[in-house]
């Protein structure tokens, strides 16, 4: 799956890679409070990529670490819960065992007069 996933990514940086070469108009650009001018639109199309793709980084380490959080408490209530069972099995009365049945004598044939 990984294989694939970077073969998707290399895909996707080749066309925003020839977007960005095949467009390369001057634009001015207002976000918010922040205004450029003569900003070529290749240069905003890849900003926009890596901003794009640092977004994501960051929302994969999030759930990586939540994921690894969450491991951790269900190991650590793992471990917990197999101690309290060790602490009943310990506890518990040992029962005597039984003795093993002696063999049964070999049933006869019937016989045939």
């Amino acid at each position: 799956m990984s294989q694939v996933t970077v073969f998707l990514a290399l895909v996707f940086s080749i066309v925003i890679a020839i977007f960005a070469v095949q467009n390369t108009t001057a634009v001015d650009v207002q976000f918010l409070t922040l205004r450029a001018q003569s900003v070529a639109v290749s240069v905003l199309v890849l900003v926009s990529a890596a901003l794009g793709a640092l977004a994501m980084l960051l929302l994969g380490v999030a759930r990586e670490v939540g994921l690894r959080w969450r491991h951790r408490a269900v190991a650590q209530q793992l471990k917990s819960a197999n101690a309290r069972v060790a602490e009943l099995e310990a506890s518990q009365p040992k029962l005597p065992t039984a003795p093993a049945p002696a063999a049964s004598a070999p049933a006869e044939a019937p016989r045939t007069t």
